[in-house]
């Protein structure tokens, strides 16, 4: 054992001398490697980082774990919305029976045009909430105050605007108690939210809030789109749920709605990104395969070049074996290092990538030691024919090779 890990040192050693000597071949040889590790690191890496983005988003609608959304129709991407009924009877009912719920807001939502004096703006959302939406989501009012039940039963005219609607209408002034017009209609400000950003590709500080009864009227339905449940804990949903499913089968005769917990959600987000990742990781883990091509190439190239070389090491006594790891050896070093180096190019670049994007840089320890131990395995892999090739000259035929 010891003599074998001798011979390994000694073939290593050589290995390194041998690269040096021919820095540009070497060099060239490796880029296969070195192409392939980093494509590898590169894309999951932002692939895992893209994961990380939007479950953060999914994460930040609603109160977390404990939150749940009902809506109408069983089919997740159907036209249930516009077919079956949730009615505002329903979201009581919830309240009142339902003894896992915390709190339950009811939703219709539209498109808006607010106009205040020549000043004009087309929101892409106008959402009717009740009153008790801040219990449900976080949506926090930063200057003035939420509509109240009492108005919310009354139907009053009272609107709760995000920042950029303020920056853009008002220019900087306080709009608390301003009179504007929502799609025609005369509205009172009585809130400004706290700036919120977007959530995947859509910017709350662009949306206003009315309250749901008002919204009604106003886009003249009687259905609720959508109802944000928040259960009392996370670890009573799935009773929550069930509750809430078992009340409305009684209600509504048949089962003609959904519920998505956020859990299940934040689940089949996962399910999806982490199967692009891998198949992304898998497209460019093809370079590695070029790479080693290219390794198996050069290391023919280099016995033809070192015929004699290694006649002259078969004649003092150098056995096949001994010939055999050092070409072995030679292929898997530029294996090594063409991966050290995708390694670090890889995490570096990734890293700048992702932050340049905004995105959290996420590093994905799993994919840069696959990604490394195929490399070496490639090198082992491309190395065995030219090395077994080496082994088997006969040492009186590579002698007098010229």
């Amino acid at each position: 054992m010891k003599k074998y890990i001798e011979d390994i040192t000694e073939s290593f050693i050589l290995a390194v001398e041998t690269l040096w000597g021919n820095k540009l071949r070497s060099f060239l040889t490796m880029l296969g490697v070195v192409i392939g590790v980093f494509a590898v690191i590169t894309l999951v890496a932002i692939g895992e980082g893209a994961k990380q983005y939007v479950y953060d988003q999914v994460s930040a609608m609603g109160t977390g774990a404990s939150y749940m959304e009902l809506r109408p129709g069983k089919d997740r991407m159907g036209m249930g919305m516009f077919v079956e009924k949730l009615t505002l009877k329903d979201v009581e009912a919830i309240e009142r029976y339902c003894p896992n719920v915390k709190a339950v807001d009811a939703r219709v939502f539209g498109p808006g045009e607010i106009k205040y004096g020549k000043e004009k703006m087309t929101l892409p959302m106008v959402l009717g909430e009740s009153y008790n939406y801040d219990q449900v989501w976080k949506m926090e009012v930063e200057t003035g105050r939420s509509f109240t039940k009492g108005e919310q039963e009354t139907n009053r005219k009272v609107i709760i605007i995000g920042k950029k609607i303020v920056e853009e209408l008002f220019k900087g002034y306080n709009p608390i108690g301003e009179r504007i017009k929502l799609n025609g209609k005369n509205f009172t400000v009585i809130g400004i939210f706290k700036e919120k950003g977007a959530m995947m590709g859509f910017s709350y500080d662009e949306t206003a809030f009315i309250p749901i009864t008002t919204a009604q009227q106003l886009f003249d339905t009687k259905r609720i789109f959508e109802v944000g449940i928040a259960a009392r804990s996370d670890k009573v949903v799935y009773e929550a749920k069930e509750e809430v499913r078992q009340l409305l089968i009684k209600r509504h005769k048949k089962e003609d709605f959904r519920i998505d917990t956020q859990a299940e959600s934040l689940s089949m987000v996962d399910n999806i990104l982490g199967v692009l990742t891998l198949v992304i990781g898998g497209i460019a883990s093809i370079s590695l395969l070029v790479g080693g091509i290219g390794i198996m190439n050069i290391m023919l190239v280099s016995v033809n070049e070192r015929i004699r070389e290694i006649g002259i090491r078969k004649s003092v006594g150098a056995t096949k074996r001994d010939i055999f790891i050092q070409f072995l050896v030679e292929s898997v070093v530029i294996s090594m290092i063409g991966g050290t180096v995708g390694i670090i190019l890889g995490i570096g670049i990734s890293m700048m990538m992702m932050m340049a994007i905004g995105i959290t840089p996420v590093l994905s320890l799993w994919s840069a030691s696959l990604a490394y131990f195929v490399s070496i395995f490639v090198g082992i892999v491309s190395g065995v024919y030219p090395a077994t090739r080496a082994a088997a000259l006969d040492p009186v035929e590579a002698l007098r090779h010229e």
